[in-house]
């Protein structure tokens, strides 16, 4: 007995064609669906931001120049005139050994009464020593070829003095070679007239007889090594009188005049050279403005080459470390930013001054050693030894245009590309002149404006 009736074949159809319709409906209407059919675009806009290109390192806060002083002879300690902390100047005498009172006294000597009388005379002789030396060259040459002898030099003089300057008028270079030309021509022929004088027979008395009346004739000749002798004394005694007057002028002057090495040029200048040298032996002297961080030796004890006082200077400068994967970014002229671990809320501005040429190995790895100098008016509050942790700034650009670094498309040779995206939805790629960029970002220098949108798709 049947109590339903079995459906026709098309009401079967009827219903499974419904089912399909109302499936394909609902797929439709699904997010998954548009996705598919309308794949979304990931896009972001240019916004304006900074950018900072830079490595973070760490180091110490150290001396600009430090110094360890010795004596540099042997001898007995018998003054150390500073103590440990001391703010000392330049050349201020920081200790003394005993030998230098009687080296003070003999340097001193040299500018009393006495030692000006004696520095006046020794012009003197040397003013005598070379009339002398230029008699006996004018007789060998000639007072014509001397007085030539003179316009050569300073025709010479002149034309030197045009060579060197490179605005000079070649006329002018002209002229003065030919003033040179004209002095060399009379000085040669001055002085061969005067050699052929001198080369000539002559009659001397004979001393045996003593007879006026009776002579011999004699034949002069002046040799190329007695020209030579001659002129070798002619210079010498120059040379003497140069270094007689030197030595009168730093006498005349006074010991603090005093300050350097002198170029002994002769005995005068070797004397006062020698005596400050003595005393600079059995003294200690700073070498520049700084303060005194410690001292080695007692009153009393032996001293050589050991050192007695280390002075560091007053400015202050940082020595940090860089991984060597950031040298790039360690630049001479860089700025850096220096924070102490004693004042981590005082950042400190400075700049890159050296940048070592060798890798040093730090905790096992290399290192690149980098150099920063503080600016002026920070260091107050610093001390020598602090550590200090470094950001050096490679490049920044601040209130910049930037993009995702992603959305950068190389083009050619240094030449970048964007998408961007339109009004309508489409893509038009764009030339654009790329600044800094780092792992994330890019500033677009041209080419794009605020709240333009790009793609960032690959």
């Amino acid at each position: 007995m049947k109590f339903f009736k079995e459906p026709s074949r098309i009401t079967i159809t009827f219903f499974l064609l419904a089912v399909v319709i109302g499936g394909a409906w609902y797929f439709l209407q699904s997010p998954a669906a548009n996705e598919i059919a309308e794949p979304s675009v990931q896009t972001a806009k240019v916004r304006t931001g900074d950018l900072v290109l830079s490595a973070i390192g760490a180091g110490t806060i150290v001396p600009a120049a430090q110094v360890d002083l010795s004596f540099q002879t042997n001898g007995v300690l018998a003054a150390i005139d500073v103590a440990v902390g001391d703010a000392v100047t330049a050349g201020q005498v920081l200790g003394r050994l005993e030998e230098n009172a009687q080296t003070e006294a003999d340097f001193q000597a040299l500018f009393s009464p006495q030692g000006l009388a004696q520095a006046e005379l020794a012009v003197s002789d040397a003013e005598i020593v070379l009339t002398a030396a230029e008699n006996d060259w004018i007789n060998l040459i000639g007072e014509e070829a001397w007085y030539w002898e003179g316009q050569l030099a300073q025709a010479q003089a002149e034309l030197d003095a045009l060579l060197q300057n490179p605005s000079a008028p070649s006329e002018q270079i002209a002229d003065a070679q030919s003033r040179v030309d004209v002095a060399q021509g009379w000085l040669i022929y001055w002085q061969q007239l005067h050699t052929d004088e001198l080369e000539t027979t002559y009659k001397v008395i004979d001393f045996k007889t003593k007879k006026v009346t009776k002579f011999h004739y004699v034949y002069y000749e002046v040799t190329d090594q007695e020209l030579m002798t001659a002129c070798t004394a002619l210079e010498l005694a120059r040379v003497s009188l140069l270094d007689a007057q030197s030595a009168l002028e730093i006498v005349q002057a006074g010991p603090e005049a005093l300050t350097a090495p002198l170029a002994a040029l002769g005995p005068q200048m070797a004397r006062i050279e020698k005596a400050r040298q003595a005393v600079e032996r059995t003294r200690l002297v700073a070498p520049f403005d700084g303060t005194v961080t410690s001292l080695n030796g007692t009153l009393g004890q032996n001293v050589g080459s050991s050192p007695v006082v280390t002075l560091s200077t007053d400015q202050l400068m940082v020595r940090f470390y860089l991984d060597e994967s950031d040298l790039t970014k360690a630049m001479v002229g860089n700025p850096v930013i220096v924070t102490a671990e004693a004042y981590p809320d005082l950042p400190l501005d400075g700049r890159i001054v050296m940048v070592e040429p060798t890798l040093q190995t730090v905790d096992g790895s290399p290192a690149v050693v980098v150099w920063a100098a503080l600016a002026e008016g920070t260091e107050s509050a610093l001390l020598s030894g602090m550590s200090v942790e470094v950001e050096s700034i490679a490049g920044e650009a601040r209130d910049a245009l930037l993009v995702p670094i992603q959305s950068l498309h190389l083009v050619g040779p240094d030449s970048y590309a964007v998408n961007l995206v339109l009004p309508n939805g489409s893509l038009e790629l764009t030339p654009v002149i790329v600044g800094l960029r780092d792992y994330a970002n890019a500033v677009i220098l041209s080419g794009l404006k605020v709240g333009d949108v790009v793609s960032t798709a690959p």
